[in-house]
C-alpha cells in the first residue's frame, strides 16, 4: 500500500478479483471488515461497520457496526479482526 493507493478493503468478500482486497474465509470477519492506507508515509486502519469488530493492540475500535475513526498503526501492533461468540456465559 503506497500513499496514492486506494485503501486494502479487508472482509469476506465473494468476488476475489479485485487486487486491493485482502479476503478471509471466516465468519467472523464482515463482508467489508476494514481498510488500511497510506498517508505521508505512515499507515492507517479503520473499521468500515463490522459486526464483530476490529481491534488495535487488543482495543476495539468502534462498536458493532459503527465505522471508526483512522487510527495510525506502528510497527509490533497487533491487529485483530472480530472475536469469537463465546454464547452465554451465564
Amino acid at each position: 500500500v503506497r500513499d496514492s493507493d486506494t485503501p486494502l478493503r479487508i472482509g469476506r468478500f465473494a468476488d476475489r478479483s479485485d487486487t486491493n482486497k485482502l479476503a478471509f474465509k471466516s465468519k467472523i470477519v464482515s463482508r467489508a471488515h476494514a481498510e488500511i492506507w497510506s498517508d505521508n508515509g505512515k499507515f492507517y486502519i479503520k473499521d468500515a461497520k463490522s459486526s464483530s469488530g476490529t481491534f488495535l493492540n487488543h482495543l476495539r475500535l468502534s462498536p458493532a457496526g459503527s465505522e471508526s475513526k483512522p487510527h495510525q498503526l506502528k510497527d509490533g501492533d497487533i491487529v485483530q479482526l472480530g472475536v469469537d461468540y463465546q454464547g452465554n456465559t451465564d
